[in-house]
Order: structure tokens, then sequence, then C-alpha cells
């Protein structure tokens, strides 16, 4: 029975993250993102955090034209997830399918693209 749960589980999208430098616009790859159907989030895999280090980006709130992000990074303790603390925030414009997002201590903008071109 746990392998039909399996098969009928659809492989999650990746979709590609992004560093926007706001001054000159320039992109740099920033690593790649899995939406979660279940939890209704995203799980964020950044290049230059370790891999033991899972940050999520979860939505919050909306309004006609922007829906608004929480970033989550996961605190564990002895190897388990104790809870999430919110380590930056982002914003989706209803007719961008880009989510940008700013975290702690980088100066640059982390993009999420929604639909690959």
């Amino acid at each position: 029975m746990s392998e039909n749960k399996i098969e009928q589980k659809q492989k999650s999208e990746r979709l590609n993250l992004f560093w926007l430098c706001s001054q000159t616009g320039r992109k740099q790859p920033a690593g790649v993102a899995f939406f979660n159907e279940e939890q209704g989030d995203y799980r964020l895999k950044i290049d230059v955090m370790p891999d033991d280090k899972t940050l999520f980006l979860k939505a919050v709130s909306a309004s006609d034209d922007v829906t608004y992000y929480r970033v989550e990074a996961a605190v564990k303790k002895a190897g388990r997830v104790v809870h999430r603390a919110e380590v930056g925030s982002g914003y989706a414009k209803k007719d961008d399918p880009a989510i940008y997002m700013d975290i702690g201590p980088f100066s640059r903008t982390l993009v999420l693209e929604q639909r690959q071109v």
C-alpha cells in the first residue's frame, strides 16, 4: 500500500532561485526551490548556505495586487526541528510570476521564479 502512495505522489517541480542586484539589475544563480503542497510552502535550497540549513517560504497575507511571504529557518535541537524562526520577508505582485525576498544579512534580493522561462 505504501508503494502506491509513493507512486501517486507527484514529484515537485524544481524552481530556480537567483540573486538580484538592486543597483545593476544583474542576476546570479542562487539555488533551487520546491513547492510542498501538503504544507503549502516552498523549501529553499540556497547555494551559499550549508546543506543542513533549510529555509522555507510561506504566504502570510494578500491584498488585491500583492501576496506577502515570510521566510523561515528550521531551528533544530538534537537533530530534530523544534520550530521555525522568521529570517526574512517577501512579496509577489499579481502580474509578476516572481517572488522577491529579503533575507537576513544578504544585501541582494533573492528571487524565486514560479514559472520556467
